[in-house]
């Protein structure tokens, strides 16, 4: 696929991860912190604001989602996406690399002084914007396929 439609395909699967991050984020902060919707002395005051934590999630988002999208262009797979559960798959295994990574040192160096509510937001809110994302390029693939198959037939 070309340069410029796989960063296309980045940024708006990326916006898409993005918007995953905030609603996954605001729900998780909720049921894991509570009515603070922090952990305390994280954020400074004026960083604790809706705008912020958007513009900010959008930015991770945009630039994440150009990033795996390069990044499974180069793997070696033996089928590629084609559907949305395709987009799922990788997104979810991609999390679950990162997530496995995150945990391994402190589950084997610091097993009694990790922060198991943090931990949990964390994978939460990162399960929700890894499965937005996925969402995403597997609609933008499942629709790339069909116009190339439309256009051979």
């Amino acid at each position: 696929m070309k340069t410029k439609k796989l960063i296309i395909i980045g940024v708006l699967a990326g916006l898409i991860m993005g918007v995953a991050l905030f609603i996954t984020g605001v729900i998780a902060s909720q049921i894991v912190y509570g009515p603070q919707l922090a952990p305390e002395g994280k954020f400074e005051p004026e960083q604790l604001n809706v705008g912020y934590f958007f513009w900010t999630k959008l930015a991770i988002g945009i630039v994440f989602g150009v990033f795996f999208i390069f990044l499974y262009e180069t793997l070696p797979l033996s089928k590629r996406i084609e559907s949305i559960c395709g987009g799922l798959k990788y997104a979810f295994m991609l999390w679950l690399v990162i997530s496995l990574w995150n945990f391994s040192h402190p589950l084997v160096y610091d097993l009694d002084t990790i922060n198991w509510q943090d931990k949990i937001f964390w994978l939460v809110y990162t399960l929700g914007g890894f499965l937005g994302y996925g969402l995403a390029i597997g609609f933008m693939f499942k629709r790339h396929a069909k116009k190339l198959i439309s256009k051979t037939t």
